[in-house]
């Protein structure tokens, strides 16, 4: 008898666990969308071309639907290599998360693109707070151009390992 009870005690408890567990809500996807305008700086002063511009979303910490609409190319582009940084003390991984190779065509459509866009790769910053080591830098040309504290940014550079186009 004691072994019956105990045999239905520990299958109440196994049906109250599933009925728990089956309570719960399913693991849920964590999507953010960012879209960044083109900073130019001419004559010292920073300003915003609306017609140059990024969109990208993160879906549980990975890039999807990179999207970089430039007067410099025929059609929209994106990298096809996209991978996390790993900090090697370098400004780059200090600045960015992410970084992004292999420069072609949005959703795989053939384009064609300006010289200085050969070879070219990009980062990804973090999320941008205030302990992000550029904050106090983008807090102050955002300002100046009337945009918010972006909250990531996206710079691509050529093939001297300059910054060619910022997008925020």
């Amino acid at each position: 008898m004691k072994a019956t009870a105990i045999r239905l005690w520990l299958t109440i408890v196994l049906a109250l666990s599933g009925l728990t567990l089956a309570a719960r809500p399913a693991a849920q996807t964590e999507v953010k969308s960012f879209s960044g305008y083109l900073v130019v700086q001419e004559d010292g002063k920073y300003r915003v071309k609306k017609d140059e511009y990024v969109k990208f979303q993160v879906v549980n910490g990975e890039i999807k639907g990179l999207r970089i609409h430039l007067q410099a190319a025929t059609g929209d582009l994106t990298f096809t290599e996209i991978r996390p940084l790993v900090k090697d003390g370098s400004n780059f991984t200090d600045w960015f998360e992410i970084e992004c190779r292999r420069l072609g065509g949005f959703e795989g459509r053939p384009v064609t693109y300006d010289y200085f866009l050969a070879d070219a790769y990009a980062g990804i910053s973090p999320p941008v707070g205030p302990s992000y080591s550029m904050y106090k830098a983008l807090k102050e040309v955002a300002g100046s151009i009337g945009l918010s504290v972006p909250g990531r940014t996206f710079v691509i550079y050529g093939q001297n390992r300059s910054p060619i186009f910022e997008f925020f």
